[in-house]
């Protein structure tokens, strides 16, 4: 691992501490009207601090 990969390892490993991983979420809506997979990010279901 180079000196750059491994200074994000250890930085996604501090991130993940504090937040956690958000679920993806498949919007039918959006997927019909798109004719194509559509997943949202639910970054709203993150803790407010």
């Amino acid at each position: 691992m180079t000196s750059f990969s491994s200074r994000v390892a250890v930085a996604a490993a501090a991130i993940r501490q504090i937040f956690p991983e958000t679920p993806l979420q498949e919007n039918d809506y959006l997927s019909k009207k798109t004719g194509a997979r559509v997943l949202l990010k639910r970054e709203d279901l993150s803790p407010v601090r």
